[in-house]
């Protein structure tokens, strides 16, 4: 169950991009919210690393029972913001980030909330929606919504990926939320939900490269020093989950994870996340099988568009049928790239980092 959360937390990453329409009697009725970080926030890394995870408590000041249909994330530093998720805070969970947040300040949050214990967080600070580069207004799709309640709050997390800044300037960030809501009352609409399909990264130090952290043990101990202490678990636990030995895993340029689903569901919208070494990355129902279906297939993944893709057709998925999530990297391009060739070379697992790497399907679902 502690490699289920980090895993969870790990999440973080990517906001589905659904079609944009709705009835015009919702939006006669639609209320827009304004809400901004309540103080500037210089951005600042552990030692020796390039990520800043930090979390913010904002209050919309919603006045009645709502359904979300549309939600935005506006970075205001939009150079080094590599991506950001908003999480809503219910009364379980609101004394504590009310305390963590030191009137503004907000508190270090590498992967989830931050609040709560265990799985705990992912009920009473359930994730709304993320932004991340290419990505605009999170619009919800004809018929379906996102519950928000009188008196709910946000808790924002933004990921600063300081490697990104311009002329290695670090700026103070004041990013704001704009949401718009219908009432709940009278709404008909489908309430959606995310799964996630998570793969190992194994990637060693390409062929003619060396260096101290080529050696996979070396580069978890950078990584838990420059990001968090709980990052090679994740590692661990995201092996286990896909059948890898979590000590000795094999390395791969391909990532690939088979998840048995357990309940009943059917597919909307679905998305892609890796970092700046990803190619490709395809999420296939029963593969292998005479009912075989893609469900994605991203041939050329681009980190600066990581939209997502609403279905021509839904995807109906019954429990016991496998999702598989399958991943592409090229390594080679950590000494290519501007923002990755000043670093040193290293073996490069699942992390948090924009140097580090996700193989990560997501999918928007209703029941």
């Amino acid at each position: 169950m502690h490699f289920k959360h980090s895993l969870l937390a790990a999440v973080l990453l990517i906001s589905l991009a659904p079609q944009s329409a709705s009835s015009a009697s919702a939006q006669s009725k639609t209320k827009k919210y304004t809400v901004t970080m309540k103080k500037a926030h210089l951005p600042s890394a552990p030692k020796n690393g390039t990520d800043d995870y930090r979390c913010f408590l904002l209050d919309p000041k919603v006045t009645e029972d709502s359904i979300i249909r549309t939600i935005q994330f506006i970075p205001q530093r939009k150079n080094f913001v590599h991506h950001a998720i908003i999480f809503r805070v219910t009364d379980a969970d609101l004394p504590q980030a009310v305390s963590q947040d030191k009137n503004g300040k907000g508190w270090p949050c590498f992967g989830g909330s931050g609040l709560g214990g265990m799985l705990s967080s992912f009920v009473s600070t359930p994730w709304l929606s993320s932004w991340a580069p290419g990505r605009g207004i999170d619009v919800s799709p004809t018929g379906y919504g996102t519950p928000f309640k009188k008196g709910e709050q946000f808790v924002l997390q933004v990921h600063y990926n300081l490697l990104a800044a311009k002329g290695g300037k670090i700026q103070t960030d004041q990013s704001k939320i704009v949401m718009e809501t219908i009432p709940a009352k009278g709404a008909k609409v489908k309430q959606l939900h995310v799964e996630l399909f998570p793969a190992p990264v194994e990637l060693p130090c390409p062929a003619g490269v060396t260096g101290p952290l080529c050696d996979r043990k070396q580069a978890l101990i950078d990584l838990a020093s420059r990001t968090s202490k709980m990052s090679a678990f994740e590692s661990a636990g995201i092996n286990i989950l896909c059948g890898q030995d979590p000590f000795k895993p094999t390395p791969s340029l391909t990532s690939r994870c088979d998840k048995v689903i357990t309940s009943n569901f059917t597919i909307i919208a679905a998305a892609a996340h890796m970092h700046l070494l990803g190619r490709t990355l395809s999420l296939t129902l029963n593969p292998g099988t005479a009912s075989e279906k893609t469900i994605l297939d991203v041939k050329k993944y681009n980190f600066d568009d990581q939209s997502g893709t609403v279905l021509k057709t839904p995807v109906k998925v019954k429990a016991g049928d496998t999702i598989r999530v399958t991943c592409s990297f090229d390594p080679t391009l950590r000494q290519k790239l501007p923002e990755l060739q000043k670093l040193p070379p290293r073996y490069i697992t699942w992390g948090e980092g924009s140097s580090d790497e996700m193989c990560l399907g997501v999918i928007s679902a209703t029941k």
